[in-house]
C-alpha cells in the first residue's frame, strides 16, 4: 500500500533528531567520489528491461549476473552498498524472504512488528514486505551517498534515490510516479551486513 509499507521498505523510519552527529558522518563522500558498484561480475544487459532493478553498475548487468546470486543464496553481499543493492532488487523481484533475511535483528519491524499508535500488532515485517512487493513497482534506484560510520567495520550508511509506482491495487490503474530518498544504516552481525533502519526523506 501506499505509505508506510511502501515507503519504509522493511524498515523503520527513524527520527532524524535521534540521529545527531549524522551530518558529522556523511560528510564527505558522495557516489561521485567512489567508484560505481556493481552486485556481481556482470554481464551486460541488451534492454532495460534485461537490466538487474538495482542497475547493474557500470555495466548495466543483467539480473541473472548481477543479484540473483544472492536472492537464490549462492552469495552473500560483502559490502553494504551490494548488500543494498540486492535488497532493492529483491523488493523488486518479490524476494520478500530475502529482505526478511538481511534484516537486522534490532530492527523494530523485525522484532516487534507493526504496531498501530494504541501499540496494536497489526503486521510482521515479511507479510508488510509480501505486500509491498505485490503492489509496489520499484525502479530507477541511484546511490548517493556511502560512508563508513565511526567503526568502519560494524556500521556504513547509504544514501538512495527511487522511483516507485503502486500498481496492484484491483479497481485501480497503475497510480503517478513517485520519487524518493532514503538514508539507511547498515551494521554487521557475526560478520554480514544487515540492514537496521532508514530516514525517509533524506540522502
Amino acid at each position: 500500500p501506499r505509505g508506510a509499507g511502501a515507503r519504509r521498505r522493511g524498515g523503520v523510519v527513524a527520527d532524524a533528531k535521534k540521529r545527531k552527529g549524522f551530518a558529522e558522518l556523511m560528510g564527505g563522500n558522495s557516489a561521485e567520489d567512489s567508484a560505481p558498484s556493481t552486485s556481481g561480475d556482470g554481464k551486460a544487459a541488451k534492454t532495460n528491461e534485461d537490466r538487474c532493478p538495482c542497475g547493474g553498475g557500470a555495466i548495466g548487468a543483467t539480473y541473472a549476473s548481477c543479484c540473483k546470486k544472492y536472492h537464490d543464496g549462492e552469495a552473500y553481499p560483502a559490502d553494504a552498498v551490494t548488500l543494498m543493492r540486492t535488497r532493492f532488487s529483491a523488493y523488486a523481484k518479490g524476494k520478500g524472504l530475502y529482505v526478511v533475511k538481511t534484516t537486522h535483528p534490532d530492527n523494530p519491524l523485525m522484532k516487534e512488528g507493526s504496531k498501530t499508535a494504541s501499540g496494536k500488532v497489526v503486521s510482521t515485517l515479511a507479510r508488510d514486505v509480501e505486500t509491498t512487493c505485490a503492489k509496489v513497482k520499484f525502479y530507477d534506484l541511484e546511490i548517493v551517498r556511502d560512508k563508513a560510520g565511526l567503526k568502519p567495520d560494524e556500521e556504513h550508511f547509504v544514501g538512495f534515490k527511487y522511483k516507485c509506482r503502486v500498481v496492484g491495487q484491483k479497481g485501480f490503474n497503475e497510480l503517478p510516479e513517485e520519487r524518493h530518498a532514503e538514508l539507511s544504516t547498515f551494521r554487521t552481525v557475526d560478520g554480514e551486513w544487515k540492514f537496521l533502519d532508514g530516514i525517509q526523506g533524506e540522502a
